[in-house]
């Protein structure tokens, strides 16, 4: 099977195994509800599944727990779990799985509480770098999970994110789903060596790249920024800590 990294919506619809995007543990699929198709059962199986909501809104039915999932809200199954999905408007979901070993919780994340939380809305870079961003964190390292560390990351009008560039192969792989970036595009940069990148490529809203090893900074058009989810898996279950990452030295020096 050949590997590819860079996927575009209409080829997300089928789903994304991790051995076709050169990963080991993390899934993708795009999830179009509409009037024409208003509900879709989803079992969990061997993995714990995120939900993001990145179009519309979804009303989410889990061993009774009923609700809605609105815009840039997240909802976490654990694994070997059943959850219904519906709407009756045109609603998109992404819906990011790892391998898991154990049982978790389930929980619907509200964008609006992680916004208002300074211990899980952060602003990093500077402005005068042009790296300045939002990072905001819906499953972090002190959630109870066992692979997945997810959130959303906002880059200002034209500005760089993941800057300086940083890696984490060792310890996790990760992939990157853009949306609400509208009509505007994004360049993405996967390297070990800039030489010889593994990937560099213009992303479109809808898009995802997947991002098995290497540094991994992007950038905005002038017109737009960019924003993304990013779905980061642990390779060991359990080891799970956010700024556990490596900066490239060659850019780093300059942010101390």
């Amino acid at each position: 099977m050949s590997i590819k990294y860079h996927y575009r919506p209409e080829e997300l619809l089928k789903g994304v195994s991790p051995k076709e995007a050169g990963l080991e543990y993390i899934s993708c699929k795009r999830i179009e509800l509409d009037s024409n198709t208003p509900s879709l059962i989803v079992q969990t199986g061997n993995q714990e599944v995120v939900f993001v909501v990145t179009a519309g809104k979804v009303n989410y039915d889990f061993n009774e727990k009923a609700g809605t999932a609105i815009f840039k809200d997240m909802v976490y199954v654990p694994w070997k779990s059943r959850i219904t999905l519906s709407t009756p408007r045109k609603t998109v979901v992404m819906q990011v799985g790892a391998l898991s070993d154990r049982n978790t919780d389930f929980a619907h994340i509200a964008f609006s509480e992680v916004a208002k939380d300074p211990n899980r809305h952060k602003v990093y870079g500077f402005g005068e770098t042009n790296c300045l961003r939002h990072v905001y964190t819906f499953l972090g390292d002190d959630f109870n999970a066992a692979r997945l560390m997810v959130g959303i990351c906002q880059g200002s009008i034209g500005g760089w994110t993941s800057w300086p560039p940083h890696e984490h192969a060792e310890q996790r792989e990760e992939i990157y789903v853009y949306f609400d970036m509208g009509k505007e595009f994004g360049v993405q940069l996967v390297y070990e060596n800039l030489e010889n990148p593994l990937y560099v490529g213009i992303v479109w809203d809808g898009d995802m790249v997947s991002i098995p090893r290497g540094y991994h900074p992007n950038v905005g058009c002038p017109a737009g920024r960019i924003c993304y989810i990013y779905a980061m898996a642990a390779r060991k279950a359990g080891e799970r800590k956010f700024l556990d990452l490596h900066i490239q030295k060659d850019f780093g020096s300059k942010f101390e």
